[in-house]
């Protein structure tokens, strides 16, 4: 039998948090100066303030259908065939974001840390361990998230507080050169990759022991991983430049290297390497046990835990041939984006339409009769 996969309220702020940030850190800076400059600081404001509007629905969507997982809502509202047809697409979703999060990681080390590995072995391992976390179950995960946050935020304050006086704010300049279009451009990355990603904890929520989750308990998370997607972006335009920040595919790494204090607090960019595999690491293996979650619904399956196996190959296979290379992965960023914002919108807005429109047919039916 399945083991109890309940979580605590706390543990849930923990893997929100952990998730809004996720592996976003490696390419959203180059992604929102590549649209808006100097003023990449700008759309970032821009992005998690829509950001936080889509949260605030996905909240309230979650709370009129109490006690069902996202998959349970897709049947319920479109019937079973519809439903599980946009079910499948998706739990898909979910497994190339995930399998995407441990491409980014393989990148990123083959390229920038262990360039004599194999590409397969770093791929391979990174796959084993989220393994390992989806057999633990949502508990584990949630409990292990708890041990790390507080190092995550130590390291994080510390890379702000070192980066400070390297920044010059001369590189804001002109503020507010670009139109509304080139800013809202911007932030459409913000937008789409922590804020329209966050229907993953629709499959979460039904998970939560003892008491529901308030709006606040909900909300004040997602602020904190906004707030630090702000910071980083304005971060690195102050200490790398637009040009430096929209052309460097790990900005943030870049920016990290600059650190020197009396020239011997020096290379502490493994500070930022421990606090991004950390935040990747968890919103891979919260993507990816949704989807686990997902298809044991789905099929009626007993125990999510036998997808395991077969689920790390896929993984493995689906990260080794999504992307050539780290240069054609970050090209396909506004399409990926794009991809986002078109399954949040199928999946929230027209799924509650629909419920709304057989609420109201089901009420005339009833008040004619």
């Amino acid at each position: 039998m399945e083991p109890s996969q309940k979580i605590d309220i706390k543990q849930m702020k923990v893997l929100l948090i952990f998730f809004i940030v996720g592996d976003l850190m490696w390419f959203l800076p180059s992604f929102t100066a590549s649209a808006s400059k100097q003023d990449a600081w700008i759309s970032a404001i821009i992005g998690v303030v829509v950001g936080l509007g889509i949260a605030s629905f996905i909240y309230g969507f979650s709370t009129k259908f109490p006690g069902m997982t996202l998959i349970d809502i897709n049947r319920r509202v479109l019937g079973r065939f519809a439903g599980g047809v946009l079910s499948s697409f998706y739990l898909l979703h979910l497994l190339m974001n995930g399998s995407a999060q441990i491409r980014v990681i393989g990148d990123f080390m083959t390229t920038q840390m262990m360039t004599e590995t194999p590409m397969r072995v770093v791929l391979f391992l990174f796959a084993a361990v989220v393994l390992i976390s989806i057999r633990t179950g949502l508990p584990v995960i949630a409990r292990t998230a708890q041990v790390f946050f507080m190092m995550f935020v130590v390291l994080f304050t510390i890379l702000f507080l070192l980066l400070v006086p390297e920044s010059e704010p001369h590189n804001l300049l002109p503020l507010a050169s670009h139109n509304t279009a080139e800013m809202m451009r911007g932030g459409f990355f913000v937008i789409a990759f922590p804020f329209c990603q966050l229907t993953v904890f629709l499959m979460l929520f039904p998970l939560l022991e003892k008491e529901e989750m308030t709006f606040k308990s909900f909300i004040t998370p997602v602020l904190y991983g906004g707030a630090a997607i702000v910071l980083v972006v304005t971060l690195s335009i102050l200490v790398l430049g637009s040009f430096m920040t929209e052309h460097q595919i790990y900005s943030t790494y870049v920016m990290a290297k600059k650190i020197s204090i009396g020239n011997f607090l020096q290379r502490l960019e493994a500070i930022l390497v421990i606090n991004y595999l950390l935040s990747t690491y968890f919103k891979c293996v919260i993507s990816i046990y949704a989807f686990c979650r997902g298809v044991t619904i789905l099929f009626g399956l007993s125990d999510y835990r036998v997808l395991a196996l077969p689920l790390f190959l896929t993984m493995f296979g689906t990260a080794y041939v999504v992307s050539s290379d780290v240069v054609f992965l970050n090209s396909l960023g506004p399409a990926w984006a794009l991809w986002e914002i078109t399954e949040f919108l199928a999946l929230i807005p027209f799924v509650y339409a629909m419920h709304l429109i057989r609420s109201r047919i089901s009420g005339n039916q009833l008040g004619s009769s």
